[in-house]
């Protein structure tokens, strides 16, 4: 294949495809009929001598050098479209842009106030929207250019992915400060001994269950919840624990009447990341977003916003 003789279009249709899964939405995507596209995969399968792609229940499924191609032509796209638009500047002050940030309810709680403040005095215009961390989709996402940033505790170990240390946090035990068994430092038989609420590993803080089990225990969990912040009404009212980051303690016993206590067990610290997409060419709004970010919420001591 002589490159010169490539057409960019097959490369856009191929990273649709790849993207989508499915002929269907790739052909409604670029305004084309359903065989157009599935011509354009003839030809991109003759000329690369490949299938590239699979039809399977879940969709279109790539093949190993679909999967290994689609990172490099994804950027050679995104630096064609930034030279083509001339995109290289970006202005706080006027933009009126939406950024898009893959966040916990905890990091909203948390980490949003100081990096909402700092955006509303340098760029008053601009937009900003707070997704539910999926740490499935995540990766995707960012490379897709469907979110901007990521704020998580699990690690993405991409080549392509930047990634920037915030601060480091460690956990904590949280129960109603009216709880009869329960003082500032329990012993693992009296921890074990109560029933627990958990939050779903989809929030990525499996730390703490991982060391317990490493002990050779577990909790008896009494409730399975999404989110960290629904916690504080119920533990006020039940004899029951959890455990949370520290870095939101205060905060919770702010909203009810619950107390925090150390946990019986050792348990890693964690770190809280940014992450965000390395491009060939950075994208300057992408690039003060992060900057913002990592000003707002970086801080000596892990203490963000402070």
């Amino acid at each position: 294949m002589v490159v010169a003789d490539y057409d960019l279009n097959l490369v856009r249709t191929f990273l649709l495809l790849y993207e989508t899964r499915s002929v269907t939405r790739t052909a409604e995507r670029l305004s084309l009929t359903q065989p157009s596209v599935s011509h354009a995969l003839g030809r991109m399968r003759k000329q690369f001598n490949d299938s590239l792609f699979s039809r399977s229940t879940g969709g279109l499924q790539p093949t190993e050098l679909a999967t290994a191609m689609y990172p490099t032509l994804r950027q050679a796209i995104e630096v064609i479209d930034s030279t083509v638009s001339g995109v290289g500047q970006f202005d706080p002050a006027t933009s009126h842009r939406t950024f898009r940030l893959h966040a916990t309810d905890l990091g909203e709680v948390n980490l949003l106030p100081p990096v909402l403040a700092r955006i509303a005095e340098a760029a008053p215009g601009v937009d900003l929207h707070i997704t539910p961390l999926n740490f499935s989709v995540v990766e995707t996402e960012l490379r897709q250019g469907q979110t901007d940033a990521v704020i998580c505790t699990p690690r993405i170990a991409a080549d392509d992915v930047e990634r920037d240390v915030l601060f480091e946090d460690h956990y904590c035990g949280i129960c109603s400060d009216a709880h009869p068994r329960i003082g500032p430092t329990p012993t693992l038989e009296e921890f074990l001994r109560e029933r627990h609420i958990a939050v779903d590993v989809s929030a990525g803080h499996t730390d703490v269950d991982r060391s317990l089990s490493l002990l050779g225990h577990s909790r008896d969990v009494a409730l399975r919840i999404s989110h960290f912040a629904a916690l504080p009404p119920l533990l006020e009212t039940t004899p029951y624990l959890s455990i949370i980051p520290a870095s939101v303690s205060e905060q919770f016993c702010r909203m009810a009447g619950v107390k925090t206590f150390e946990l019986p067990f050792p348990v890693p610290a964690v770190e809280i990341s940014l992450y965000t997409y390395k491009r060939v060419l950075p994208d300057p709004g992408t690039e003060w977003f992060r900057s913002i970010m990592k000003t707002a919420l970086t801080r000596a001591g892990g203490d963000p916003g402070r």
